[in-house]
């Protein structure tokens, strides 16, 4: 009945949604904290694992009731407690966007019961909203999985942005970690990977013998190696920086080569955006030393929120695009 939305237990509901959705921004926050130290210490080869933080003027180890993202930083007003040092506000703008991207790609994945991923995956569950309940007394383990493989495809991401940022290097290990991973993790569990290589009229006449593990693997590596080749084409031509490549192979091996194609399309759409914007804030991009015209980690970063959220409606686009392709070639 339309009351029933006005009823107490129906209240009681939504508030257990806000809780939910807050606790995830929570989440995403607490990570981008802790990328703000990745950032500052892989470039020093500082342990970003042991030693706590400390505020790089006096040295004075940072308390934990101001180490609270985005809230330490306007409980401070800006400054360190102990020098009155001012505390940059990139440090509070990292931790809001990663509580807003991470947090919004875990809440509607987890409480949809993964309805974003693609059509024929092996975890999502029917509904399009699940809700709280369903993640509490029926959890999926298979989609907690999922989503925290996309949480830490998210966060290096955002890692990598400010590494480009303060141009910086991308750690070899790093890249080359994410290489071999992400294929042995679609080998071994096939349901981490819920793209598919290629659409179904082509797998029945080449590739259906492959075991599910193995198609899982090949998707991943070719994803792989479709977002590093790609990244290293716009960088040779001049409309990335030296991080795309990598970026791009962490967004293909997660969700294969399809999303390396719209994550790019949406990214160089961004980055047309941010041109615009450029020529009225000439003096941030002369300081960085991002270009407006290149593709930055920035713009892959938002892409592949954006691929994530939209996963299943932007799949079944370029599956049917593919099909149609291939259709009018042998036809």
């Amino acid at each position: 009945m339309p009351w029933e939305a006005f009823t107490v237990e129906s209240f009681g509901q939504s508030l257990a949604e806000v809780a939910a959705v807050v606790f995830f921004f929570v989440v995403g926050g607490n990570i981008g904290s802790f990328l703000n130290v990745v950032a500052h210490r892989v470039p020093l080869g500082m342990s970003v694992v042991f030693g706590g933080s400390r505020c790089p003027a006096c040295g004075q180890a940072i308390r934990p009731r101001d180490n609270l993202p985005v809230l330490g930083w306007l409980l401070l007003q800006g400054r360190c407690r102990d020098c009155l040092v001012p505390i940059p506000v990139r440090y509070p703008f990292v931790e809001a966007v990663a509580a807003v991207l991470i947090g919004s790609v875990a809440a509607v994945e987890i409480l949809s019961g993964g309805y974003t991923l693609p059509l024929g995956n092996e975890v999502a569950q029917g509904r399009w909203w699940r809700g709280v309940d369903e993640l509490l007394f029926h959890p999926n383990g298979r989609l907690l999985a999922i989503c925290l493989l996309h949480v830490t495809g998210l966060a290096t991401l955002l890692a990598w942005a400010l590494l480009e940022y303060d141009q910086q290097r991308l750690p070899r290990r790093w890249s080359v970690l994410v290489g071999l991973t992400l294929p042995v993790l679609s080998l071994l569990w096939p349901w981490l990977q819920p793209a598919v290589a290629v659409p179904p009229v082509v797998l029945e006449g080449a590739l259906g013998s492959l075991s599910p593990g193995q198609a899982a693997g090949l998707t991943s590596l070719l994803g792989l190696l479709a977002g590093w080749l790609l990244g290293s084409l716009l960088r040779a031509a001049g409309y990335a920086g030296p991080f795309l490549a990598g970026g791009l192979a962490l967004v293909g091996g997660l969700c294969g080569w399809q999303a390396v194609m719209t994550v790019s399309l949406i990214g160089l759409f961004l980055s047309c955006c941010r041109c615009g914007g450029a020529s009225i804030c000439r003096r941030t991009i002369g300081r960085t030393g991002i270009h407006a015209r290149r593709l930055t980690m920035v713009d892959v970063l938002v892409a592949f929120t954006l691929q994530l959220l939209g996963w299943r409606w932007l799949a079944a686009g370029t599956g049917k695009l593919i099909s149609e392709a291939v259709a009018a070639v042998t036809s």
